[in-house]
């Protein structure tokens, strides 16, 4: 009896125990589950709205930076650009100013030169020609004024001693006939300033032409030479060229050969 009483008892107990076990296991286990549950669900809730928020805030910030950039594009171009055309143009004015510089100086030189060592030729030409005539003419006149006096002096004696034979009485007897007086020619070759006037008989420059003879017209034909060249004209615009004028002896004391065109 007692027995039974003590199964019975414990029984009771142990069916007391399951169903209090069994609530407080299930609020124990609700309790877990809820904060378990909170905390999957935290998590996963972060996750997704990280992911969310960052491909929403990529799209917004990939707007926002394409308009930026955009602008910044064109600006900077906008400020390169007039910078670039700046730069650009005071390097190309500096160096089109030093080539066209350098272009004006050699080709104003060469005209420079050219029409320099025209005039320069054409004064030259000028002076020496006058200086040349002058020498020229002084020489000249003072070797032929020696010639003539020479040829005078001789031709003279001559006639004087044939016009004294003749006029002379005819000796009855045979004289030698004298010998002729020598003849001094003058210490200078300059003529005097003044010549006294004296009969001049009549005589002949043959001697003297034959050793001083005139210069032929040929030679002082007019022709026409350049300051470089090698061959002398007869047409001044014979090729195009830029002659000067020379006598036909200058141009063949200078070498120069004839023009096979003008002069043949």
């Amino acid at each position: 009896m007692e027995r039974r009483k003590l199964y019975g008892l414990l029984a009771a107990c142990l069916v007391l125990c399951t169903t209090g076990g069994y609530i407080v296991g299930e609020r124990s286990g609700a309790a877990r589950g809820a904060v378990d549950g909170y905390e999957s669900g935290y998590t996963e809730g972060t996750n997704a709205g990280y992911d969310a928020g960052k491909k929403d805030g990529y799209t917004e910030g990939r707007a926002a930076a394409g308009s930026d950039y955009e602008s910044g594009y064109q600006k900077g171009t906008e400020e390169g650009y007039q910078q670039g055309y700046e730069e650009g143009q005071k390097a190309g004015n500096a160096e089109g100013y030093a080539t066209g510089e350098a272009a004006g100086y050699k080709q104003g030189y060469q005209i420079g030169y050219e029409e320099g060592a025209g005039i320069g030729y054409d004064n030259g030409y000028k002076d020496g020609n006058g200086v040349g005539y002058d020498n020229g003419y002084k020489d000249g006149s003072g070797v032929g004024y020696d010639n003539g006096y020479k040829a005078g002096t001789g031709v003279g004696y001559d006639n004087g001693y044939k016009a004294g034979q003749r006029a002379a009485p005819t000796p009855s007897t045979s004289t030698a006939t004298p010998s002729a007086p020598p003849v001094s020619a003058p210490t200078t070759s300059t003529p005097p300033d003044s010549v006294p006037a004296t009969s001049t008989p009549s005589v002949s420059v043959a001697s003297t032409v034959s050793e001083n003879p005139a210069p032929s017209p040929a030679s002082v034909r007019t022709v026409y030479v350049t300051k470089t060249g090698k061959r002398y004209h007869y047409d001044n615009h014979c090729n195009g060229g830029t002659y000067y004028e020379a006598t036909l002896a200058e141009a063949e004391a200078r070498g120069l050969t004839p023009c096979q065109k003008c002069v043949g």
